[in-house]
């Protein structure tokens, strides 16, 4: 009897460890599945953070029209023939922050260059940024289109618009000493 009792117990510990192996090839693939899924959704990321970041050069820039800060549309169309700095910025971001009193020092020495800001902010945000920084340039709206028609990384993020309304050159906030 109790050898028989042994032998039930061995049997049923084989069972559960049997079991264990099954729960765990069972866990194993799920795991396989889900390492799956969230590198397919990290794609899009990690290419636009291993590659060129935005437009390529020489790429025309993508034509919009934005409201500003005072409530009136204005197009990249409406400064044809002018060197154009195209800042996109958000006035939640720390290094946009930091860059701001930069603008303003590059815009007022580079008159023969139109400093245009796309913020990611309020308007009422994008106001109170315009008069407590003094900016006499247009501060636009943020649009989520033409974020995504200029491939935007993150903020701040700038591109230098020719007179034919080709991108010369692009970059982060580095790109604004490139240029001095």
């Amino acid at each position: 009897m109790n050898e028989t009792r042994t032998q039930v117990l061995l049997l049923m510990l084989m069972g559960v460890v049997i079991l264990l192996m099954f729960a765990n090839v069972g866990l194993f693939l799920r795991m396989n599945q889900l390492q799956r899924e969230v590198l397919a959704a990290m794609k899009p990321y990690q290419e636009s953070t291993r590659g060129p970041s935005g437009l390529e050069v020489e790429t025309p820039a993508p034509p919009f029209s934005l409201r500003n800060t005072e409530g009136e549309m204005v197009s990249l169309k409406d400064f044809s023939g002018q060197k154009v700095l195209l800042v996109f910025s958000s006035i939640k971001c720390p290094f946009c922050v930091e860059l701001f009193p930069k603008l303003k020092a590059f815009s007022e020495q580079h008159k023969e260059m139109q400093v245009v800001m796309i913020s990611m902010g309020t308007e009422e945000e994008n106001q109170t940024l315009v008069s407590q920084q003094g900016f006499t340039f247009p501060v636009l709206e943020w649009d989520q289109e033409v974020a995504k028609d200029y491939l935007i990384p993150g903020t701040p993020f700038l591109y230098v618009i020719d007179e034919q309304d080709l991108i010369v050159d692009r970059g982060p906030a580095s790109l604004l000493e490139r240029l001095k």
